[in-house]
């Protein structure tokens, strides 16, 4: 990402409040904004068997199926919701990994895995000599070394997956009730290559229909870092809807992007929300099976 122009000479002025005030003007209309890193949580497998246990891990940064290790401080929690309702809290790991953990499937029925991410604070900006930098503190932590500001983002993220023990609860969980969130027509256990799928956003359990952009890709479809098979697409009518065009693990993203209310200027540009699901459409086998004991 390449910046628009020099916002402010820290060397001119020595008064940090007056340089953090023009640096938040000048660059609030020329910054050019870049996607920070994306949270997705996906199961090993989305289909087992009772009594199996198998692990979950994440997807976190601009590569599919994985990508960056993630702090566990910036996991806010992981929860898996079994098919009778209750929430089970993972314990998390002090330590920065994919984070993977085994979760005991051991009621029939479909579960869901879902994390949220701890808000935070993504600032890209340039030094004295022209230098990139980047770092998580709100803006005014960097105002007074920066020689311009390219973007100051503050954060939240959710996102989820399910995963159907023996067969698919009789009422299936669409909506989990997380503050974003991408809400599937119907299990996603039942969706075959060539169906048109349908999600709906919900915000804090209610349809959203205000401005937003989607996209989605499968694993396989690209090694390139945001190189979607859906590129993003402006929602419309709160209504996410495409055709799977072929078997495997699908990754679908949507985020709102809103500028900071004039009482948080001063800590951060843009608010960025972002809901991410994942799902796999199966195959049938392709070759017979073979005897490997």
């Amino acid at each position: 990402m390449k910046p628009k122009g020099d916002c402010l000479d820290p060397l001119s002025t020595t008064n940090k409040g007056a340089l953090l005030l023009l640096a938040l003007l000048l660059c609030m209309g020329f910054a050019h904004q870049a996607d920070a890193h994306s949270l997705y949580i996906q199961a090993a497998r989305p289909h087992v068997s009772n009594g199996k246990a198998s692990p979950l891990f994440f997807c976190y940064g601009h590569h599919l199926p994985v990508d960056d290790a993630i702090r566990s401080e910036k996991l806010k929690n992981v929860q898996v919701r079994k098919p009778d309702g209750s929430i089970v809290e993972i314990k998390l790991r002090k330590e920065k990994s994919l984070h993977s953990y085994l979760v005991e499937y051991d009621m029939p029925g479909t579960f869901a895995l879902m994390a949220e991410t701890t808000p935070g604070y993504f600032t890209k900006w340039k030094d004295a000599k022209g230098r990139d930098r980047h770092s998580i503190k709100p803006l005014s932590a960097v105002a007074d070394k920066a020689s311009a500001i390219d973007m100051s983002v503050f954060s939240r993220q959710w996102t989820k997956t399910y995963v159907t023990c023996d067969a698919p609860s009789e009422q299936f969980p669409a909506a989990l009730g997380l503050p974003l969130e991408l809400v599937p027509a119907r299990d996603p256990s039942t969706w075959k290559q060539g169906d048109t799928v349908e999600f709906t956003i919900q915000r804090y359990g209610r349809p959203y229909t205000g401005p937003g952009e989607w996209d989605a890709s499968y694993m396989g479809y690209s090694t390139q870092a945001e190189d979607m098979f859906i590129q993003k697409t402006p929602v419309k009518d709160g209504v996410v809807r495409f055709k799977l065009a072929t078997t495997g693990r699908w990754f679908v993203r949507f985020a709102i992007k809103t500028d900071a209310p004039e009482n948080k200027k001063s800590e951060y540009l843009t608010q960025k929300l972002t809901t991410t699901m994942v799902f796999e459409v199966p195959n049938e086998r392709r070759k017979p099976k073979v005897d490997s004991h």
